[in-house]
């Protein structure tokens, strides 16, 4: 985001290696004026997240393609969550550089909450989402964790 770091230096900047011109490391990054499903894969689920809520909408009344979707979600997640971390043998070539990990939490939020808001009225969608996020919960802790609040959040909407 505009005036939003971009990157921290952290630890000893007397460094001689430190002393980079902030357009150094700006050069580091690519910035695009568009989402890519390669390089943001959260994107992917606001996509999928966006049909099912414009299928919800009155003007095309279209609940199976919700409830299509809610399973796609359901085995995206099962995807991801059942795909080993392969052990990597890439040579490290800069061992101090880290971003942040992709938080469960956040891509539930980007995968459910417009499909809780706009198929609160559905009585087949709210049940189904209700069952995806019940055996998203079975997954591991985490997924029982994320799947819990927003299960939470659906029922809520759907009162």
């Amino acid at each position: 985001m505009p005036g939003e770091p971009l990157a921290y230096l952290i630890g000893d900047t007397s460094d001689a290696n430190t002393d980079l011109p902030d357009n150094e490391i700006r050069r580091a990054f690519v910035i695009g004026n568009q989402r890519t499903f390669d390089e943001d894969p959260r994107f992917g689920l606001v996509v999928l997240s966006e049909i099912a809520s414009r299928a919800l909408s009155p003007a095309v009344n279209d609940p199976g393609t919700a409830m299509d979707i809610i399973g796609s979600l359901v085995r995206l997640f099962n995807n991801w969550a059942d795909t080993p971390i392969a052990e990597d043998t890439t040579v490290v070539q800069f061992d101090r550089i880290a971003m942040p990990e992709l938080l469960l939490d956040d891509m539930f939020d980007d995968a459910f909450n417009a499909i809780a808001r706009d198929g609160a009225g559905v009585i087949e969608v709210m049940l189904r989402l209700q069952k995806a996020l019940q055996s998203l919960g079975t997954i591991d802790d985490a997924f029982a964790r994320a799947a819990a609040r927003h299960i939470k959040i659906t029922y809520r909407y759907a009162e």
